[in-house]
């Protein structure tokens, strides 16, 4: 059996197997759930599969499952006996799971040689969005550019080609090609989630409220499962938040998002949670508890607080419940860092928030007029961290006047 995105055989004596894997590859790219029984199936009918040992791999790492070193081994070793291009995607997967900086160059070149292996470019272009620096927006849009004439009908490139061009600065076509994504596969959780992102872009909550909840009435049973489920609740209570439906979106957020309740790995879960404590401060004044799990999620983080998108978020919940401590710590463990770019970046970012939580408004409207818009950029994530920037200092600005 061949893969039907890039034409190549698949090295399996069974069908079943190259079947299970195709589909667990479609359901890894849709954020959806059971990717990982079907791999797991995959390789009780064919243990040589190098693919499938791969692909185990990649979910193993992304989950902290203490089995990923020995599917990593199993995967290299089966690579051995499978097709050239096989065991170049496992030596590609593994290194740029393994260290993807030390990896971008070797990635970015496989890519640009095999614009059909949406696994890889999928991982490549998650990682330069969150680590890509200023020119992020244009060099996943160049790497998923170059893809389009192999895969203009494939639905999980689709998906991923709206949300870049939105990220660079077109929303309305960004949200044509989502939404051609989503006819192609409805149940894509990936899909819905970045189409959330490109209604929040429009600034259009309202609809974002419906769609997701329609999405939701649907597909929720084989949603719940997936990476990205907690996280296309945070849209959700967002797009309730932003309508006026405070005490619903608060509901919302602590059933699903909450680190207490959420599904998402850490990243996101800081992110989440960030976002929301610190839109909310921002918006009504109002300090929340600084629970436990939310008092571990930022303590996970400290070893991190030199990139700018971990520090932005721990600020946040840090001002947010009132922890004037917390953003002292944060303020002294960067000052400790090498100095470089980032670093810099991250403690102003560190110190506009501090200013802001102890009412010197002037002062962390100042320091946030000063960050560019590359600067904006090179934060991390998506719009919806510069959207949160630009927030920041509106709010400083109206309180300094």
């Amino acid at each position: 059996m061949n893969n039907p995105r890039t034409g190549m055989a698949l090295t399996t004596d069974s069908e079943q197997a190259a079947q299970d894997y195709l589909d667990a590859v479609d359901r890894i790219l849709g954020s959806e759930s059971g990717a990982r029984e079907l791999l797991d199936r995959a390789l009780e009918q064919d243990p040589n599969f190098a693919l499938a040992w791969v692909a185990r791999y990649m979910l193993a790492k992304d989950g902290n499952d203490p089995a990923a070193e020995d599917f990593r081994v199993k995967a290299q070793a089966q690579a051995e006996q499978a097709a050239p291009w096989e065991q170049v995607h496992t030596e590609v997967l593994i290194g740029l799971l393994a260290d993807p900086y030390g990896n971008l160059q070797q990635t970015e070149a496989y890519v640009a040689a095999n614009p059909a292996d949406l696994l890889i470019i999928s991982q490549l272009s998650g990682y330069l969005i969150f680590y890509g620096g200023p020119e992020k927006l244009t060099r996943v849009l160049n790497i998923l550019k170059a893809s389009e004439e192999t895969l203009a009908d494939d639905w999980a490139f689709l998906a991923r080609l709206g949300f870049a061009i939105s990220e660079a600065g077109d929303p309305a076509q960004g949200r044509k090609i989502q939404e051609r994504a989503l006819q192609l596969r409805p149940q894509s959780l990936y899909t819905i989630h970045g189409y959330a992102h490109i209604l929040h872009d429009l600034g259009v909550p309202d609809e974002a409220e419906t769609l997701i909840h329609s999405w939701l009435d649907l597909h929720k049973t084989t949603a719940e499962g997936g990476a990205l489920y907690g996280h296309l609740q945070w849209h959700l209570a967002l797009a309730e938040w932003q309508v006026g439906k405070r005490d619903e979106a608060w509901e919302r957020y602590q059933r699903y998002c909450a680190p207490e309740t959420t599904t998402c790995g850490p990243v996101l879960t800081l992110a989440d949670c960030g976002g929301f404590l610190l839109r909310d401060y921002l918006k009504t004044g109002k300090t929340s508890a600084l629970t436990p799990a939310v008092k571990e999620l930022t303590a996970r983080f400290e070893g991190m607080l030199a990139h700018p998108f971990i520090a932005l978020h721990i600020a946040g919940i840090h001002a947010a419940t009132g922890n004037l401590s917390g953003l002292e710590s944060c303020e002294a463990l960067i000052r400790g860092k090498d100095v470089n770019s980032n670093r810099d970046l991250a403690l102003l970012l560190v110190e506009a928030v501090s200013h802001f939580a102890r009412s010197d408004f002037q002062q962390a409207a100042q320091l946030l007029g000063g960050i560019s818009s590359a600067q904006r950029i090179g934060v991390g994530g998506s719009r919806v961290e510069r959207m949160l920037i630009d927030l920041l200092e509106e709010k400083a600005r109206e309180r300094a006047a």
